[in-house]
Protein backbone atom coordinates (compact mmCIF):
# COMPACT_ATOMS: atom_id res chain seq x y z
CA UNK A 1 0.00 0.00 0.00
CA UNK A 2 2.60 2.58 0.67
CA UNK A 3 4.21 1.67 -2.63
CA UNK A 4 1.14 3.12 -4.18
CA UNK A 5 0.74 5.48 -2.32
CA UNK A 6 4.62 6.69 -3.08
CA UNK A 7 2.94 6.00 -6.61
CA UNK A 8 0.50 8.19 -6.38
CA UNK A 9 2.26 10.96 -4.04
CA UNK A 10 -0.13 10.12 -1.42
CA UNK A 11 1.34 11.43 1.86
CA UNK A 12 -1.17 10.15 4.04
CA UNK A 13 -4.31 7.57 3.89
CA UNK A 14 -6.91 6.30 6.62
CA UNK A 15 -6.59 3.18 7.40
CA UNK A 16 -10.30 2.03 8.00
CA UNK A 17 -11.80 -1.61 9.19
CA UNK A 18 -14.71 -2.94 9.17
CA UNK A 19 -16.06 -4.44 12.58
CA UNK A 20 -15.88 -7.73 10.96
CA UNK A 21 -13.69 -10.79 12.62
CA UNK A 22 -11.88 -12.10 9.93
CA UNK A 23 -10.65 -8.40 9.16
CA UNK A 24 -6.85 -9.54 9.45
CA UNK A 25 -5.66 -13.16 9.69
CA UNK A 26 -5.72 -14.17 13.23
CA UNK A 27 -4.20 -16.98 14.94
CA UNK A 28 -6.97 -19.15 16.86
CA UNK A 29 -5.93 -17.52 20.25
CA UNK A 30 -6.12 -14.07 19.26
CA UNK A 31 -9.85 -14.54 17.23
CA UNK A 32 -11.04 -15.28 20.37
CA UNK A 33 -11.22 -11.55 21.18
CA UNK A 34 -10.55 -9.98 17.52
CA UNK A 35 -11.95 -6.61 18.58
CA UNK A 36 -8.65 -6.01 20.57
CA UNK A 37 -6.89 -7.60 17.54
CA UNK A 38 -7.42 -5.80 14.77
CA UNK A 39 -6.83 -3.08 16.74
CA UNK A 40 -3.57 -3.81 18.04
CA UNK A 41 -3.10 -4.71 14.43
CA UNK A 42 -4.26 -0.93 13.00
CA UNK A 43 -1.78 0.15 15.63
CA UNK A 44 0.83 -1.64 14.31
CA UNK A 45 -0.13 -0.59 10.70
CA UNK A 46 -0.19 2.98 11.90
CA UNK A 47 3.15 2.83 13.45
CA UNK A 48 5.54 0.95 10.87
CA UNK A 49 4.42 3.69 8.51
CA UNK A 50 5.83 6.32 10.72
CA UNK A 51 2.56 7.95 10.73
CA UNK A 52 1.44 7.77 6.78
CA UNK A 53 -1.44 5.43 8.09
CA UNK A 54 -4.29 7.35 10.01
CA UNK A 55 -5.70 3.90 11.23
CA UNK A 56 -9.17 4.18 13.04
CA UNK A 57 -10.38 1.94 15.62
CA UNK A 58 -12.75 -1.03 15.64
CA UNK A 59 -15.91 -1.71 17.31
CA UNK A 60 -18.73 -4.46 17.95
CA UNK A 61 -22.32 -4.97 19.30
CA UNK A 62 -24.32 -7.89 20.40
CA UNK A 63 -23.83 -11.30 22.64
CA UNK A 64 -19.85 -11.52 21.66
CA UNK A 65 -18.81 -8.46 23.56
CA UNK A 66 -21.32 -7.19 26.57
CA UNK A 67 -21.41 -2.99 26.21
CA UNK A 68 -18.91 -1.92 28.79
CA UNK A 69 -15.76 -4.34 26.88
CA UNK A 70 -16.68 -2.27 23.96
CA UNK A 71 -16.44 0.90 25.74
CA UNK A 72 -13.18 -0.03 27.86
CA UNK A 73 -11.48 -1.10 23.98
CA UNK A 74 -12.87 1.85 22.66
CA UNK A 75 -10.91 3.53 25.40
CA UNK A 76 -7.92 1.62 25.28
CA UNK A 77 -7.67 2.19 21.21
CA UNK A 78 -7.97 6.10 21.22
CA UNK A 79 -5.96 6.21 24.10
CA UNK A 80 -3.14 4.01 25.22
CA UNK A 81 -3.18 2.99 21.18
CA UNK A 82 -3.77 6.69 19.80
CA UNK A 83 -6.34 5.24 16.99
CA UNK A 84 -7.49 8.55 15.64
CA UNK A 85 -11.33 7.38 14.91
CA UNK A 86 -13.45 4.71 15.07
CA UNK A 87 -15.26 3.05 11.99
CA UNK A 88 -18.72 1.81 12.02
CA UNK A 89 -20.01 -0.84 9.93
CA UNK A 90 -23.83 -1.06 10.64
CA UNK A 91 -24.14 -4.14 7.83
CA UNK A 92 -20.96 -6.33 8.89
CA UNK A 93 -22.63 -5.18 12.56
CA UNK A 94 -25.68 -6.60 11.45
CA UNK A 95 -27.99 -3.68 12.95
CA UNK A 96 -29.08 -0.71 11.92
CA UNK A 97 -27.28 2.71 11.80
CA UNK A 98 -29.94 4.10 14.15
CA UNK A 99 -29.86 1.00 16.17
CA UNK A 100 -30.42 2.39 19.87
CA UNK A 101 -26.84 -0.57 20.80
CA UNK A 102 -24.98 2.06 19.24
CA UNK A 103 -25.61 4.88 21.29
CA UNK A 104 -23.07 4.15 24.29
CA UNK A 105 -20.50 4.10 21.63
CA UNK A 106 -21.30 7.05 19.40
CA UNK A 107 -21.30 8.95 22.91
CA UNK A 108 -17.94 7.58 23.84
CA UNK A 109 -16.51 8.51 20.65
CA UNK A 110 -17.71 12.28 21.11
CA UNK A 111 -16.16 12.01 24.83
CA UNK A 112 -12.78 10.84 23.22
CA UNK A 113 -13.21 13.16 20.79
CA UNK A 114 -12.71 10.81 17.83
CA UNK A 115 -14.39 11.22 14.15
CA UNK A 116 -16.92 8.32 13.28
CA UNK A 117 -16.71 7.36 10.31
CA UNK A 118 -20.77 5.33 9.06
CA UNK A 119 -20.70 2.74 6.45
CA UNK A 120 -23.34 3.83 4.00
CA UNK A 121 -24.34 2.06 1.09
CA UNK A 122 -28.07 0.89 1.04
CA UNK A 123 -28.03 -2.16 -0.85
CA UNK A 124 -29.23 -5.54 -1.48
CA UNK A 125 -26.15 -6.61 0.70
CA UNK A 126 -27.72 -4.28 4.00
CA UNK A 127 -30.34 -6.49 4.82
CA UNK A 128 -33.15 -4.48 5.52
CA UNK A 129 -32.24 -2.25 2.10
CA UNK A 130 -31.53 0.83 3.91
CA UNK A 131 -30.08 -1.03 7.22
CA UNK A 132 -26.79 1.62 6.71
CA UNK A 133 -29.17 4.81 5.08
CA UNK A 134 -27.55 7.77 5.75
CA UNK A 135 -31.27 9.18 7.43
CA UNK A 136 -30.63 6.63 10.07
CA UNK A 137 -27.20 8.10 10.89
CA UNK A 138 -28.34 11.34 10.94
CA UNK A 139 -31.30 10.58 13.26
CA UNK A 140 -28.92 8.30 15.62
CA UNK A 141 -26.99 11.87 16.27
CA UNK A 142 -30.23 13.96 16.12
CA UNK A 143 -31.82 11.68 18.56
CA UNK A 144 -29.24 11.77 20.89
CA UNK A 145 -28.73 15.28 20.57
CA UNK A 146 -24.90 14.68 19.38
CA UNK A 147 -24.89 16.99 15.97
CA UNK A 148 -22.73 19.14 17.74
CA UNK A 149 -20.66 16.53 19.80
CA UNK A 150 -19.62 14.28 17.07
CA UNK A 151 -17.46 14.83 14.33
CA UNK A 152 -19.57 11.76 11.60
CA UNK A 153 -18.48 10.50 7.92
CA UNK A 154 -21.06 9.02 5.52
CA UNK A 155 -18.94 7.16 3.54
CA UNK A 156 -19.24 6.05 0.01
CA UNK A 157 -21.64 8.87 -0.70
CA UNK A 158 -24.52 7.29 1.58
CA UNK A 159 -24.58 4.54 -1.82
CA UNK A 160 -27.65 5.21 -4.10
CA UNK A 161 -29.03 7.22 -1.09
CA UNK A 162 -27.24 9.85 -1.79
CA UNK A 163 -30.12 12.15 -1.75
CA UNK A 164 -30.40 11.96 1.70
CA UNK A 165 -26.86 13.78 2.39
CA UNK A 166 -27.74 16.35 0.39
CA UNK A 167 -29.69 17.58 3.88
CA UNK A 168 -27.61 15.88 6.27
CA UNK A 169 -24.53 17.29 8.48
CA UNK A 170 -20.61 16.06 8.42
CA UNK A 171 -18.73 15.17 5.95
CA UNK A 172 -19.00 12.51 2.86
CA UNK A 173 -16.61 10.45 1.43
CA UNK A 174 -17.12 9.47 -2.55
CA UNK A 175 -15.24 6.05 -2.35
CA UNK A 176 -17.09 3.68 -4.84
CA UNK A 177 -20.25 5.27 -5.22
CA UNK A 178 -18.89 8.35 -7.00
CA UNK A 179 -17.93 5.69 -9.98
CA UNK A 180 -21.17 4.53 -10.20
CA UNK A 181 -22.92 8.02 -10.25
CA UNK A 182 -20.74 8.89 -13.20
CA UNK A 183 -21.07 6.24 -15.32
CA UNK A 184 -25.08 6.27 -14.96
CA UNK A 185 -25.58 9.87 -14.98
CA UNK A 186 -22.28 11.08 -16.44
CA UNK A 187 -19.84 14.02 -15.64
CA UNK A 188 -22.01 16.96 -15.15
CA UNK A 189 -24.46 15.40 -12.83
CA UNK A 190 -21.71 13.82 -10.92
CA UNK A 191 -19.90 17.23 -10.49
CA UNK A 192 -23.23 19.04 -9.40
CA UNK A 193 -23.73 16.25 -6.60
CA UNK A 194 -20.47 17.20 -4.88
CA UNK A 195 -21.45 20.63 -5.35
CA UNK A 196 -24.56 20.42 -3.81
CA UNK A 197 -23.55 18.68 -1.08
CA UNK A 198 -20.93 21.29 -0.89
CA UNK A 199 -17.38 20.79 -0.97
CA UNK A 200 -16.48 21.58 2.09
CA UNK A 201 -18.04 18.34 3.10
CA UNK A 202 -16.69 15.83 0.42
CA UNK A 203 -13.44 13.74 1.14
CA UNK A 204 -11.49 11.96 -1.88
CA UNK A 205 -11.97 8.38 -0.64
CA UNK A 206 -11.00 4.85 -2.76
CA UNK A 207 -11.93 1.99 -1.51
CA UNK A 208 -8.78 0.56 -2.12
CA UNK A 209 -8.11 -1.93 -3.33
CA UNK A 210 -11.85 -2.50 -3.97
CA UNK A 211 -10.89 0.67 -6.40
CA UNK A 212 -7.64 1.84 -7.50
CA UNK A 213 -6.74 5.17 -7.63
CA UNK A 214 -6.40 5.68 -11.31
CA UNK A 215 -10.50 5.06 -11.88
CA UNK A 216 -11.11 7.81 -9.52
CA UNK A 217 -8.67 10.07 -11.78
CA UNK A 218 -10.51 9.20 -14.81
CA UNK A 219 -13.78 10.83 -13.54
CA UNK A 220 -12.60 13.54 -11.50
CA UNK A 221 -9.85 15.12 -14.75
CA UNK A 222 -13.32 15.59 -16.53
CA UNK A 223 -14.98 17.92 -13.60
CA UNK A 224 -14.04 21.51 -13.39
CA UNK A 225 -12.96 21.83 -10.49
CA UNK A 226 -9.93 24.92 -9.06
CA UNK A 227 -6.78 24.36 -7.33
CA UNK A 228 -8.41 25.18 -4.31
CA UNK A 229 -11.24 23.06 -4.71
CA UNK A 230 -8.64 20.25 -5.43
CA UNK A 231 -7.11 20.60 -2.71
CA UNK A 232 -10.27 21.01 -0.07
CA UNK A 233 -11.33 17.45 -1.46
CA UNK A 234 -8.08 15.69 -1.47
CA UNK A 235 -6.67 16.73 1.65
CA UNK A 236 -8.01 19.96 3.12
CA UNK A 237 -11.24 19.01 4.50
CA UNK A 238 -9.56 15.62 5.81
CA UNK A 239 -6.85 17.34 7.72
CA UNK A 240 -9.41 19.47 9.21
CA UNK A 241 -11.60 16.93 10.31
CA UNK A 242 -9.23 15.62 11.78
CA UNK A 243 -8.05 18.46 13.77
CA UNK A 244 -11.94 19.44 14.86
CA UNK A 245 -12.39 15.78 16.78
Amino acid sequence: MLAVMDEHRVEQAVVLPINYPAYFPLTEERQRDWLQANNDRQATLMRESAGRFVAFADCAVGETYAPQRVLAELERAAGELGLCGLKVHPSNLKVPADDPQLLPIVRAAARLGIPIVFHSNPCAYDRPFDLSAPARVYELLTACDLVEEVVVVIAHLGGFGFHEVLGGFGYVDFSGTLLSVYELYGTAFAERLLRAIGLDRVLFGTDYPIHPYEQYYAVLDRMRFTPTEVERIAYGNAARLLGEA
